[in-house]
């Protein structure tokens, strides 16, 4: 019965995420636009299709409902087994969870502060050519739709890294305190820590 009421519970949460977030979608749509400096004024964006615009509002609305639906999972799923744990095993899980949260804040903050900027004037530093090495000359207009996918294949990437980053200094840290393996294997954890930067980030 508590299962199916917070069930109903996170139902009733999404469904009222999506109409609030609906409400204020170009403020919202605005907030994923202003985060590159690319634009020196009002930052404008093309569409292809007529029904685009509504569609990536669509888009917007179920990505925030979604990410915030399932951070309010964790904490019913966190107050659903408090009271099956010893309170060693309940403080653990919940400063588990608290470094989830603490860590995907951030991964936002970066992501809005330093990932996508940086990454948007790498990206469009190649229209700026040298007419003596190349005559050929790019300009770059956005769509609206490619630049929403672009932000959250981005959020993905720096949410990932981060957690990952957090579940590592946790597991080492717990290695630390047993056993020196750490400092045995370090070269190995270091070429893994670059060969997966490299796989995960862009070129």
């Amino acid at each position: 019965l508590e299962i199916k009421n917070r069930i109903l519970l996170l139902l009733f949460t999404w469904a009222s995420l999506l109409i609030v977030c609906y409400h204020f979608k170009e403020p919202l749509l605005f907030t994923f636009i202003d985060s590159n400096k690319y634009y020196n004024t009002v930052p404008y964006f093309i569409f292809t299709n007529v029904d685009e615009i509504f569609y990536v509002y669509l888009q917007l609305v179920f990505f925030i409902a979604n990410q915030i639906t399932f951070i309010i999972g964790l904490y019913h799923g966190l107050i659903f087994l408090a009271l099956g744990l010893y309170h060693s095993e309940y403080n653990q899980l919940k400063s588990i969870v608290k470094i989830f949260i603490v860590t995907w804040l951030c991964s936002i903050v970066l992501l809005k502060k330093i990932v996508v900027p940086f990454s948007w004037s790498f990206f469009l530093s190649f229209q700026e050519t040298n007419n003596y090495l190349q005559p050929a000359s790019f300009f770059f207009e956005a769509r609206i739709l490619e630049y929403f996918n672009y932000f959250t294949n981005f959020y993905y990437i720096c949410v990932a890294n981060c957690q990952l980053l957090a579940l590592t200094i946790l597991f080492l840290n717990n290695v630390s305190e047993k056993i020196g393996t750490v400092k045995t294997f370090r070269k190995l954890f270091y070429l893994i820590f670059i060969l997966f930067s490299t796989i995960t980030t862009p070129p």
